[in-house]
This record gives structure tokens, sequence and C-alpha cells, in this order.
């Protein structure tokens, strides 16, 4: 079980062709090359429910979510998690 550390970014996506609103979860590893996909969440609620398996407090889960939706974009630093946590959650293959 090892730890991995890196930023979490949450990303906004707007409305496009044949594409509703959503918002894209990616974690961005410190060191090494990982298979990190984006995990979708497509409400704000569905988004603030995957922070909260991600073992962030229901607080700062919707505190970021509301950034998220307000401002666009959100990294959350030093964001350390183990790799089992990360592949169960879908953001590491």
């Amino acid at each position: 079980m090892t730890k991995l550390i890196g930023n979490l970014r949450i990303t906004a996506k707007p409305v496009a062709e044949g594409i509703r609103a959503h918002f894209e979860v990616v974690f961005v590893p410190y060191v090494g090359r990982l298979n990190t996909p984006p995990v979708i969440a497509g409400t704000f609620d569905e988004l603030v429910s995957l922070l909260q398996d991600l073992k962030f407090s229901e607080d700062d889960a919707t505190r970021f979510a509301g950034k998220a939706r307000s401002q666009g974009v959100v990294l959350i630093d030093s964001f350390e998690r183990t790799d089992a946590l990360l592949r169960e959650k879908g953001l590491l293959a």
C-alpha cells in the first residue's frame, strides 16, 4: 500500500456540442509517470460525494466544489492518498 503525493485538479467543463456540463477531477502526481485518467462528476452533488469518498470532510468537499463551480479550475496541492484508494475511485489506472 503505497502513498502517492500530488495535486488534485478539478475543472468545470461547460456545455459543449453533445456533452452536458460536468466536472473533471484529475490526480497529477509530483513524481513519476503514472496513468491518471480524469474522473467525471456530472453534477455538483456527485462532485461533493467523490471528494468525500477521497477522505475530504463534508465542509472541505463542499468548499472545493463551490470554488470549482464559480472559478472554473481548482488546484488542491499536497494531496496524499494511498494508491489503492486512487485506483478504487478511478483516478489511477
